[in-house]
């Protein structure tokens, strides 16, 4: 506990007791013998990509960028174009289209990144590009550095954006060097401060044979410094070959050998994960199947693997690889999810896809991940595992099909590895990548994997998201979830709507099984993606607001609910505005709109006048109102005479073209503020509310699975009370959502380890709300617990490497707590109260006869 205390929290050592002056605003009854569902140990995890650098100059500890001088390489098939990356033109295995000429990828058009020349003696030296003489095969490209007269040079790594470098602490210093061009002088090493001064040095024999010669040293600094530089000097005449130029802090994370960034590898076991996913992502299929991970490349000697440039606009080392990802697991106490390749390149980029009669190679090589595993070291590649050091097995548990793949091709695939992994390996879970609702499309599934980068209402909305859902024999895994819209940077905003989200997730666990934020890591030098869960330099790291909430959401997860009853004053919503019609990149055609009022009244559209053609072409035969290109967005809007409000829309629909469905809008108050029913969106897969504020369209949670077939005519009805809306298609009831404006939310649930009620509290408004608590069912309501608040001034406020602490939490004893008690929660706040207590169970006439 004193180390958790250490990470999360300050400690005050006054306890407060009460919150004096504010009036009771709300009501919350928790009954702690009404016991739900119990919160299973896997609830949360961390997700693990190579984006934004994260293990690469992130948590794999490597301090020199492009230590193999593979970076500049090229992927096979893909050619450069402007100075940016063009995949292959392979067919989409859904569409057959092409890529789009417009799809291109981030290149660093640097000669050979990361390094550089100077000549400081005499002229003509030169370095650049081999791969006619390779240090291995799987890496074929060294750095040769020509002096082609007596003279002094240098070559000169700039790290990561800078090398982090602590006086009197020891670096191990790994490089070869080939004697090809016969060089006759002096080499020397050093390690430079960010002004020039020299913090350590070491000579080197290159040696006189052509062969690669290995020189491993160590480099003990006189002095500190963040921004400092590698330096190798050449004194003399001829040509080097340099590969493999690798430094290491010898304090490593568990001082492991090709080990991780310390303090990264600690914030990360701060969090308490359940699991930790790899590796990835849309790099486990890659912008084309080529490019995807390949697990076998990245075990081994470090030197031996070749790296692969990723979607993200750089080459990775891989240095993290598949065993020091399962290692690292190990350590820290967290099971294992390993993504394989379902043989599919990312469907999101060219989405290519093997041959059907190829698909055993992809399931065998998922077998063979397993198995290293998890095999009992006499198998072909457990057997490699124990050559790499491990005798035992790994904790794997999880193995996910695929990443973000979807269609009949994906469906018929997962099967099959579902089938081939669960009939050897019938302990693990499997997860497919579809979303929700979409279970069924498998012969049978353990979780799904939706995921989720919204905008804070979506979450604020979503609270009540599992609510209503399908259960059954399948769980849910949020695989990838964050606030990314209208957060700056990452701002206690978005947090706080992260933490309404997973209050709902908490309290549906019997369906939500696994969560993990993504993504997980960002170097600040080097930024693909933002917000991440935490941000870090060269010698800095600090976790965003979401970090903590991660936090606290982990270390207060209780061993099952209890039920409560939360009453607020209520906020109406008034839902008033005109109606319009419409599609995404999708032809459709509209008939017999009818609005029927809350009176009773009905109102009938003509179609073929009254309307305003907002975007896309318009036309009318025939009784119906026609949409089509060349707008992405068609919208046609009733100029009625008044606005709706609560009502009835009924209206049939047909689709004659296009990759979606429907866009039904109501309550318009202008062209940028309303609603619409969304229906068959998605790539034609799931159907939701959305709002319509200032070009932003947050969904309103929940949502279904759906889709549209071309030709067919469609009933569809909405029913609108308020802030109420039900969607019925055909008669039969698809969609009920809330659109809800009060921010506050609640978990409750019961740690039998401690004997301590947890209470999650989520106040996302401007003002404090003061709350009176009942416990019901209980003894020995100790007055004297814990409160820990995530809070800030501003909801816009954010994390920073030079302010890491604007948005921290704070934890403080509180000496109030009994049966019935006020608290009052702080504005934009996360607050955790942990009340330990007893539970009396109510008199029943069975407990009466046990206690007889």
């Amino acid at each position: 506990m004193k180390k958790i205390l250490t990470i999360l929290s300050v400690v005050l050592t006054a306890c407060a007791t009460g919150n004096p002056g504010e009036g009771d605003t709300g009501r919350i009854q928790i009954d702690l013998a009404e016991r739900g569902h119990a919160v299973p140990e896997s609830m949360y995890g961390i997700f693990f990509e190579e984006i934004n650098h994260a293990g690469d100059g992130g948590l794999y500890a490597e301090l020199i960028q492009n230590r193999g001088f593979e970076d500049s390489t090229v992927p096979e098939g893909y050619r450069l174009e402007g100075g940016e990356l063009r995949p292959p033109a392979l067919p989409n295995h859904l569409t057959g289209a092409l890529p789009s000429p417009d799809m291109k990828l981030r290149w660093n058009t640097a000669e050979i990144p990361a390094w550089t020349l100077q000549q400081t003696a005499g002229s003509g030296a030169s370095m650049y590009l081999n791969r006619e003489y390779p240090l291995d095969p799987a890496t074929p490209t060294a750095l040769c550095v020509a002096l082609p007269t007596q003279s002094r040079t240098t070559v000169t790594n700039s790290g990561y954006w800078g090398i982090h470098i602590e006086k009197g602490k020891n670096y191990r210093l790994v490089l070869y060097t080939s004697n090809i061009g016969r060089f006759k002088g002096d080499v020397t090493v050093r390690l430079i401060s960010e002004n020039g001064s020299e913090l350590c040095s070491h000579r080197i024999d290159a040696g006189t044979g052509k062969a690669w010669k290995r020189h491993d040293a160590t480099l003990t600094p006189t002095d500190s410094d963040s921004r400092a530089r590698f330096v190798i000097e050449l004194d003399g005449q001829g040509t080097l070959l340099l590969d493999y130029v690798s430094l290491f802090p010898q304090e490593t994370f568990r001082n492991r050998e090709n080990g991780l960034r310390r303090d990264v590898a600690e914030t990360l076991e701060a969090l308490h994960p359940a699991f930790i996913r790899w590796p990835g992502g849309g790099i486990v299929e890659g912008i084309t199947l080529s490019n995807r991970v390949k697990w076998k490349e990245t075990i081994g000697d470090p030197v031996k693997r070749p790296g692969q440039y990723n979607l993200w606009g750089y080459r990775s080392t891989y240095g993290f690889g598949y065993h020091e990802f399962l290692q690292f697991c190990e350590d820290i106490g967290a099971d294992a999810m390993f993504v394989c390749n379902a043989g599919l390149g990312g469907q999101a980029a060219v989405g290519d896809a093997c041959p059907e009669e190829e698909l055993d190679l992809f399931i065998a090589d998922a077998l063979d991940a397993i198995d290293y595993a998890l095999g009992d070291g006499t198998t072909d590649w457990s057997r490699r595992r124990v050559e790499n050091g491990h005798p035992g097995p790994f904790p794997l548990k999880y193995v996910e099909i695929g990443n973000e793949n979807w269609g009949p091709v994906y469906e018929k695939r997962y099967d099959r590895f579902y089938k081939a992994i669960k009939t050897k390996y019938p302990q693990l879970t499997i997860i497919s990548t579809l979303g929700f609702g979409e279970q069924h499309r498998h012969e049978k599934v353990d979780l799904i994997d939706p995921h989720m980068y919204v905008s804070p209402e979506f979450f604020f909305e979503g609270a009540r998201m599992f609510d209503g859902m399908e259960r059954g024999q399948y769980g849910i895994y949020v695989g990838e979830y964050a606030v990314t819209q209208n957060v700056g940077d990452g701002n206690l905003l978005g947090a706080l709507a992260e933490a309404a989200f997973l209050t709902g997730a908490e309290r549906n666990c019997d369906l939500v099984r696994m969560t993990s934020y993504a993504p997980l890591l960002t170097h600040v030098d080097d930024r693909a993606w933002s917000p991440t869960l935490i941000q870090l330099d060269a010698h800095r790291i600090t976790g965003r607001s979401s970090y903590y909430v991660q936090q606290l959401f982990a270390h207060n997860r209780p061993s099952y609910n209890v039920k409560n009853v939360f009453g607020q004053p209520s906020v109406s919503v008034e839902v008033r505005g005109r109606i319009a019609l419409g599609g995404w990149n999708t032809d459709n055609e509209y008939r017999d709109l009818k609005i029927t009022l809350a009176d009773g009244r009905t109102v009938e559209a003509d179609m073929s006048q009254g309307w305003k053609p907002q975007s896309g072409t318009w036309t009318t035969s025939d009784g119906s109102l026609k949409g089509s290109g060349p707008d992405v967005v068609r919208r046609n809007l009733w100029n009625t005479a008044e606005p709706f409000g609560d009502c009835t829309i009924t209206l049939k629909a047909r689709k004659t073209a296009g990759a979606e469905g429907f866009l039904v809008y109501f309550g318009m108050q202008d062209e940028q503020h309303g609603y619409v029913l969304n229906i068959g969106g998605w790539n034609n897969r799931s159907t939701a509310f959305q709002r319509v504020s200032d070009n932003d369209t947050p969904i309103i949670a929940n949502y279904t699975a759906q889709q549209i077939e071309t030709g067919r005519w469609y009933d569809i009805r909405i029913d609108i009370e308020g802030g109420h809306f039900t969607y019925y298609l055909d008669g039969k009831k698809s969609l009920e959502v809330y659109a809800d404006t009060t921010r506050r939310f609640i978990a409750t649930g019961y740690d039998d380890r401690t004997g301590e009620l947890i209470v999650k509290f989520v106040n996302a408004a401007p003002d404090r709300f003061s709350a009176t608590i009942d416990l019901a069912h209980v003894s020995n309501v100790e007055r004297l617990g814990r409160v820990v608040t995530l809070s800030s001034q501003n909801p816009t406020d954010e994390n920073s490497l030079d302010d890491p602490r604007k948005v921290f939490p704070v934890e403080n004893c509180y000496d109030g707590f009994a049966e019935k008690f006020n608290y009052v929660f702080e504005p934009w706040s996360l607050t955790v109260l942990r009340i330990r207590t007893k539970i009396k169970q109510p008199f029943t006439p069975e407990n009466n006869k046990t206690q007889q």
